[in-house]
């Protein structure tokens, strides 16, 4: 608050920060898909899937972490090139949690892409191209997909 004392104030009153402004409740302020990696890290997948339950359940909407599809997107491309498996897992959950988003199949298919499983990867991306039928991602890797299978 020192410091901001210096500062000149952008609006009529002058803003003070706290323990609570960053930590909010918690002992270290970390972003959702850095306390997610840190699980994957020291304990696997299953750890870091059942830690995101739990601090959606303790956390949810008191504004301490970011439950957007953004935070399971970030974390899933996180893995994708060293844990498929484990990737596609977080973007699985991530179609549950925002089934009606076509970015999050969009990122399903990508990842079972990447994995080698063409029906998979088919079927989400049809799922995000009926979700959104102006995503060109999921046209033009649908379209791929078709013509690798004629051969």
């Amino acid at each position: 608050n020192d410091h901001l004392k210096k500062r000149e104030p952008s609006g009529d009153k002058r803003v003070n920060m706290w323990c609570h402004t960053c930590h909010r409740g918690r002992p270290r302020p970390m972003t959702l898909e850095e306390e997610l990696g840190e699980q994957y890290r020291t304990k696997g997948i299953d750890a870091a899937l059942n830690h995101y339950r739990t601090l959606k359940q303790n956390y949810f909407e008191r504004g301490a972490y970011d439950f957007s599809e953004r935070s399971l997107n970030s974390f899933g491309y996180e893995l994708l090139d060293k844990d498929k498996a484990a990737a596609i897992r977080v973007f699985d959950l991530n179609t549950q949690t925002f089934p009606k988003s076509s970015n999050t199949w969009n990122s399903l298919a990508e990842a079972c892409l990447k994995a080698g499983d063409l029906k998979a990867a088919k079927r989400n991306y049809e799922k995000a191209l009926k979700l959104n039928p102006q995503d060109t991602n999921a046209r033009d890797n649908l379209k791929k997909i078709k013509e690798s299978s004629r051969k």
